[in-house]
């Protein structure tokens, strides 16, 4: 068996994996020590592979499947008291060990600065890990775990690092791993100032979404307290651990800060009863203490991640739960795994890809097979062409763009670009309360439908960075309102207006329509089509001064509290009152009086669907008299956007118009448009009249 730096070959007609056993500490002064040793995972107990055959839920997920065996054995052990569902001993005892060597967890940490490391010993053998990890190990060590039959699988350690044909394979291998643990350990790291109450918190919070009483309610707002006093605990962030590992994990992961822990379905409630019910109460509390504290406003307030959490991680872990292997799992969109990618931090660029495969439809994942050899570009533009083929659309192309930092062709989507706005997703649930998020449909993935039914044609170069397709012009870009300059702020002197703007929808009143469905982008709360009510944006005031007096008056609580979060509307009205729609200011169009008899749910809805649409998005108008949206590069220069001049194309197979740029005798994907009147196939009528010709587009 061939050795490689004290690796021994891993035997995968034996599902071999290495795994590592602890020592427990003699001091606090001594090195950690594990032993490194090859296991199978075919070797399963008499016991266990009998469970395996005789069970009678055919196609059972691998966790439930290790959730049904450890009741089963608490069963036969204490038959007076069995374990109920949704109890779970994440360290199993002896006689539940399913394979002949123990059992295993796998652990989730974040590897973090290479350069700050730490010693601990291997097989007799001093090597530098992590400080991260050896922080880890070392607490495990010296709470005597994983010292006997439970093993522990680590990345850092298990997989031979310097062997890119075994890491490769071990990558693709993570879902697997994962998945069949015993338990995933998601350390945080040791404990610091107060976050075991951080912990306690989140307990609490999960266990006041059970019980809404009065007083429950009022013990939470007095809990809520401590959020922001754990500055240093607080750090639920979607750094810590890699998504796929929770996923993966789903009801066996445990959390662990030092000595205190939390399961990952707790968690998972007690962040789902923040986002839904007391986000706005936190503001007010964590503003307190940042002040009382000193701290900074940027690193108090970094909680965006929970987002991720609550939207995306919970979520695919439920449905990890219970789908089965073979299952009609629901895999994520290609826009989706790009947002969680957003947060994801990777020592190298190709794992934004690689650490993302196990949420991947299968025939995706099995021909994105890890190889740190070749070029980042040439991992990301696989990874498009794969979506692709596999969607049968060309809607990846929505997420490419000419500013990614990787330099990728433009139609490829740059996976370390960082200038995605995952709530500027239509089809991402509303930012509000429970009435409107109630009758959102998060399934929506496709809401629009700009080329009708037409099949995509396309074509690869041989290196996979071109791409040759159909469609037609439709339009080109006439004027651009002021372009944002990050989340906070809008440039009025970027406005670009050239030439004279002639709506095609008719006189002020058909333009006013226009108007306010392009604010919501003709989408509101479920998915539907926005309708005649959602006119009430032109009487949204354009200051909260000006709102807020008249919010509370009628009552309208959820709105009377959005002061921190009006700034959106308030900043691009001033900035594009100016802006012209042919004879008349963008302004003249608002008025600052709440109407007498309105709804709060009507005012609600289109002040969400408007905080949606603006991210990453200027206003525009077109040659031929549309009003829509073009793509807003908020982190890039003036020279790095949307310009006058751009087309606006329909390519078949793509749910939007695009914004197009041609460059020679090639075209370069400026991004995805919204331009009302056309995204619903209306586009389509004009080329089957012969009034737009189909042609071909090669886009680099």
């Amino acid at each position: 068996m061939q050795v490689n730096n004290g690796y021994s070959t891993l035997d995968e007609s034996r599902d071999e994996i290495r795994l590592i056993t602890l020592s427990p500490l003699r001091n606090e002064f001594d090195l950690v020590h594990c032993k490194l040793e090859t296991v199978s995972l075919a070797d399963l107990t008499p016991g266990y592979r009998t469970f395996i055959l005789s069970s009678d839920d055919s196609g059972l997920g691998a966790r439930k499947t290790i959730r049904k065996w450890s009741q089963s054995r608490s069963l036969a052990q204490e038959s007076s008291s069995p374990a109920k569902d949704d109890e779970y001993c994440y360290t199993p005892s002896t006689t539940s060990y399913r394979f002949i060597w123990g059992d295993f967890a796998a652990l989730s940490y974040v590897w973090g600065d290479e350069n700050v490391t730490g010693t601990i010993v291997v097989n007799g053998q001093e090597r530098e890990v992590t400080a991260n990890l050896e922080e880890a190990l070392r607490a495990f060590c010296s709470r005597d775990e994983f010292t006997g039959g439970f093993k522990l699988w680590v990345d850092a350690i298990c997989i031979n690092q310097n062997d890119i044909v075994e890491r490769g394979r071990q990558v693709r291998r993570m879902r697997e791993i994962y998945g069949t643990a015993w338990t995933v350990v998601a350390w945080l790291g040791e404990e610091c100032d107060q976050s075991h109450k951080a912990i306690q918190l989140v307990q609490d919070l999960a266990g006041f979404s059970n019980d809404k009483s009065r007083n429950s309610w009022k013990n939470g707002y007095e809990r809520i307290l401590v959020f922001s006093a754990t500055e240093a605990g607080w750090h639920f962030r979607s750094s810590w651990i890699e998504c796929t590992e929770l996923i993966m994990g789903s009801s066996a992961v445990l959390i662990r800060c030092g000595s205190s822990s939390i399961e990952w379905k707790t968690f998972c409630a007690g962040i789902s009863l923040l986002e839904e019910d007391l986000w706005l109460v936190k503001d007010g509390l964590l503003r307190r203490d940042v002040d009382a504290q000193g701290l900074t406003k940027n690193t108090a307030w970094s909680t965006a991640s929970l987002h991720l959490v609550y939207q995306d991680l919970s979520v695919l872990s439920q449905l990890e739960e219970t789908a089965g292997d073979a299952g009609d799992h629901q895999y994520l969109s290609f826009g989706r795994i790009l947002d969680i990618a957003n947060w994801a931090e990777c020592l190298d660029p190709r794992d934004k890809v690689y650490g993302l495969v196990g949420l991947m439809k299968p025939d995706i994942a099995q021909h994105l097979v890890p190889d740190y050899t070749v070029h980042p570009m040439s991992v990301y533009a696989n990874a498009t062409k794969l979506f692709i083929q596999s969607s049968g659309s060309l809607d990846p192309i929505r997420e490419g763009n000419p500013w990614g930092p990787t330099k990728t062709p433009s139609w490829i989507a740059d996976w370390q670009w960082e200038g995605r706005a995952r709530m500027s997703r239509t089809e991402t649930q509303l930012w509000g309360p429970s009435l409107l998020s109630s009758k959102s449909n998060a399934s929506i993935n496709v809401p629009y439908h700009s080329s009708g039914a037409r099949k995509y044609e396309a074509t690869f170069s041989g290196d996979n960075l071109l791409l040759n397709c159909k469609g037609f012009i439709i339009d080109s870009v006439l004027g651009l309102s002021a372009r944002g300059q990050g989340y906070f702020a809008w440039s009025k002197a970027s406005i670009s207006q050239t030439g004279q703007w002639k709506s095609v929808y008719g006189d002020k009143t058909a333009t006013s329509e226009a108007l306010y469905r392009s604010l919501v982008a003709d989408r509101v709360s479920g998915g539907n089509k926005a309708d005649a009510r959602h006119s009430v944006i032109f009487h949204l005031p354009a200051t909260f001064s000006k709102a807020g007096p008249q919010f509370k008056k009628l009552g309208w609580s959820w709105l009377s509290a959005q002061e921190n979060y009006y700034f959106r509307w308030q900043k691009w009205r001033a900035a594009n009152r100016d802006f012209l729609l042919g004879d008349h200011k963008l302004g003249s169009f608002f008025d600052d009086k709440v109407p007498a008899g309105t709804s709060e749910f009507d005012f609600t809805e289109v002040h969400s669907c408007f905080d949606r649409t603006c991210r990453k998005r200027r206003l525009m108008t077109t040659k031929n008299g549309y009003l829509g949206w073009a793509p807003d590069n908020i982190y890039g220069g003036d020279e790095e956007q949307t310009r006058s001049g751009d087309l606006v194309a329909i390519i078949f197979g793509c749910s939007t118009p695009m914004v197009i740029r041609p460059t020679g005798k090639w075209f370069l994907v400026v991004g995805e448009a919204y331009v009302q009147g056309i995204m619903d196939g209306e586009a389509m009528e004009v080329m089957e009249a012969g009034k737009a010709k189909v042609q071909s587009f090669t886009f680099c």
